[in-house]
């Protein structure tokens, strides 16, 4: 039996929970689908959307100058600066929408979108230095339970900030009411500063800290690396298409309304959280290669699900809708569980944060173009159909057959994922559909379904 002391969680870590909880609330609402409705009520085109959708991750290129500063300022500071500053842009969203109806839509669809770019500028240039700070902080082995509860965390806090927005929505009417929207989202952003000055700060080891030209070559063709961001890429095509057509689709061809919405991004973000919950741990036994392969077995089955309502071969019902949503969730979590985990595993720790930067913004270059590509290719086909038997193609059927395409192609590069410690298929499979219900089983029937 070893003597050598079990890896623990920094003291303090759940300040990192609660910051998220708050950050998330004011984040998705100023870049989630509170700001979609609100242009969608300006009757803003899908390519407005899309580019509404791209501003976040487009920003992230500013990552690229931010790493060289990250490591002298410090993980904290660095980032308590950027988070401060775009927490007061979000009253600027809210005076926007408060202005008085004689404001045509075309200036307030350009004053949006000038604070959207502020904003997440702001966030592009400071988030460089969080996964820098979570990787040095977090011990490798805590690492997928770090990521599942931070994620978990953020999904929770998704989950009541849809519902509520969903009541708010359902009984009030005009563009004020967003106003009010962004009031909590900048209230919510001021309490998340409050916790992350509360989070345990961690040092920048000497050897991170960047001397002379930085190798960007060998850092894009680090093997895992390389592996990994090619992956990433073409995932990101697939899930940028499936950001943008949906709403169109079910707001403009079967007239759902706005608190549908909401309520499905509510669903949505329960789902993902009993996903993080139950996977969580297992991550850190079986690796996150296999988990990434069930969720593209899964979000093939959920494009597959869209394809059938925009093609017209089954009606969006209640029940659809909820299996179409609950597929999303778990198809994401998963997704989004193991690709972090993966990442603070390849990333070595010379250069760490330019290796996190030039992902995320090679990444986000990717989910910010092609959402604008997509909205073009759904506005330029607008109005086209073609009818082969009880199946019609359309603008939207159209766009679901290449995210499924492309999808597919990504699972050709998941196979040369590099992860040493990862389960083999047969192992994980019995690991998951053995093991760990019968663990579940057993925590239910001691009343420790916690531990």
């Amino acid at each position: 039996m070893s003597d050598q002391p079990q890896p623990q969680m920094p003291a303090g870590i759940g300040n990192a929970y609660t910051f998220q909880v708050f950050n998330t609330m004011s984040f998705s609402i100023v870049a989630g689908m509170p700001i979609i409705l609100f242009f969608k009520h300006l009757a803003a085109s899908a390519t407005v959307l899309g580019i509404v959708i791209a501003l976040p991750p487009l920003l992230n290129i500013l990552q690229i100058p931010a790493a060289s500063l990250v490591e002298k300022v410090g993980y904290r500071t660095f980032v308590l600066r950027g988070w401060a500053i775009r927490c007061f842009i979000i009253l600027g969203l809210a005076l926007v929408a408060f202005l008085p109806d004689k404001i045509d839509r075309t200036t307030r669809i350009a004053l949006m979108l000038f604070l959207l770019f502020a904003y997440n500028a702001s966030r592009g240039f400071s988030v460089c230095g969080w996964f820098p700070w979570m990787t040095q902080l977090i011990p490798e082995s805590l690492r997928g339970r770090y990521v599942s509860r931070d994620q978990l965390s953020g999904s929770l806090a998704l989950l009541g900030t849809m519902i509520g927005t969903a009541l708010f929505v359902k009984h009030a009417d005009g563009l004020s009411m967003f106003g009010w929207i962004f009031v909590v989202g900048f209230l919510a952003g001021m309490v998340s500063l409050w916790f992350l000055r509360r989070m345990p700060d961690a040092p920048v080891p000497e050897q991170n800290r960047a001397k002379g030209p930085i190798p960007w070559k060998a850092i894009v063709l680090h093997p895992p690396f390389y592996r990994l961001l090619l992956f990433n890429i073409v995932i990101l095509i697939a899930l940028a298409g499936s950001g943008v057509c949906w709403v169109p689709l079910l707001r403009d061809v079967h007239g759902f309304e706005d608190w549908h919405f909401l309520a499905m991004m509510a669903l949505n973000s329960a789902g993902v959280a009993l996903t993080l919950w139950a996977f969580g741990a297992l991550a850190d036994r079986v690796g996150s290669k296999p988990l990434l392969g069930v969720s593209g077995i899964i979000l093939v089955g959920h494009w597959m699900l869209w394809s059938s309502v925009a093609t017209g071969v089954i009606a969006p019902t209640v029940w659809i809708i909820i299996i179409i949503q609950l597929t999303a969730a778990i198809g994401t979590g998963l997704l989004g569980l193991a690709n972090t985990r993966l990442l603070m595993a390849v990333v070595p720790e010379m250069g760490r944060s330019h290796f996190f930067a030039l992902f995320s913004v090679m990444t986000s270059l990717i989910a910010g173009i092609f959402p604008v590509l997509w909205g073009l290719l759904i506005d330029s086909l607008a109005g086209w159909k073609i009818h082969w038997g009880i199946i019609e193609w359309n603008q939207f059927s159209v766009c679901y057959a290449l995210i499924i395409l492309t999808y597919l192609i990504s699972q050709t590069f998941w196979a040369s994922l590099i992860e040493s410690k990862a389960m083999p298929t047969d192992v994980f499979l019995h690991e998951l559909l053995v093991k760990t219900p019968s663990r579940a089983l057993t925590r239910i029937i001691m009343r420790r379904p916690f531990v």
